[in-house]
């Protein structure tokens, strides 16, 4: 299948690395125009150049620091101007950052839920009417499996994946009560090789082929993902065959989340 998403608009945010690249390369290689934005203005731009590489005009780029009501208004105010309608928003900027109960210190926990659930709440609030505008569309925001399931040493990050889990299904459930024909789902991926892990690999002694072995470890097929493994469910979400799909958890996780599984 091609065109899957032929004559939608996408907003990605966090699209200068790891997934939100993937993501923003793979919808407009399904017919997707994208707004790529980021905190980092360099990287969005690098994304969207590489899109108009093979898609002449595809892509346009944006700093947008995904905390900001005034940043989230220019965004998606650019989309507006430069596409004309806003049809599928991908809420994937975020950040990790490790510690437990004991270990994690105030500031660090609010720098997380900040990062990781204002930046989603500001998305959804801000985009809805751009969305409805547009007849309806999809947004899909990025949870993680520790949104699902307990870890000790993510403290922070598993409480903020969770509530994005949460709001996805009160987002949801308002939209359908409004006949507003726009879908909210979130997605659940286990690890991803992207700039996000370096940083755990970095964290746990620099040497990143022994850290990703400890995480093929933990889960039943043994192996940890590459976005590509992501991507297609976000083209899935984004497109119109999903469209009876809301409120619903996309897990990709190798099987973590089942439980534990003993050695043979």
């Amino acid at each position: 299948m091609s065109g899957r998403v032929e004559g939608k608009t996408a907003l990605i945010t966090g699209g200068g690395s790891g997934l939100g690249r993937a993501s923003a390369t793979h919808l407009a290689r399904e017919g997707a125009n994208v707004i790529v934005s980021d905190l980092n203005g360099d990287t969005a731009q690098e994304t969207a150049d590489t899109i108009n590489a093979e898609r002449q005009g595809a892509a346009v780029s944006c700093q947008h620091d995904a905390t900001s009501e005034d940043d989230w208004n220019s965004a998606l105010n650019l989309c507006q101007e430069h596409f004309g309608a806003l049809h599928v928003l991908l809420n994937n900027a975020g950040i990790s950052i490790g510690g437990d109960i004991e270990s994690t210190d105030f500031d660090t926990w609010k720098k997380l839920q900040e990062v990781d659930v204002d930046s989603v709440f500001w998305g959804c609030k801000l985009a809805l009417p751009f969305l409805r505008d547009a007849g309806g569309g999809s947004i899909i925001n990025i949870s993680s499996t520790v949104g699902i399931m307990g870890n000790p040493l993510t403290l922070g990050y598993g409480t903020a994946k969770a509530a994005v889990r949460s709001m996805t299904k009160s987002i949801a459930l308002h939209c359908a009560r409004q006949k507003y024909n726009i879908r909210c789902n979130s997605l659940h991926p286990t690890f991803i090789k992207t700039p996000l892990l370096k940083r755990f690999a970095d964290a746990v002694g620099g040497d990143e082929e022994k850290a990703y072995d400890t995480l093929r470890s933990l889960i039943p097929l043994g192996d940890i993902l590459d976005p590509i493994d992501v991507t297609p469910a976000v083209i899935y979400l984004a497109s119109d065959e999903s469209r009876m799909m809301t409120g619903s958890e996309f897990v990709i996780d190798g099987g973590l989340t089942c439980g534990y599984m003993p050695p043979i």
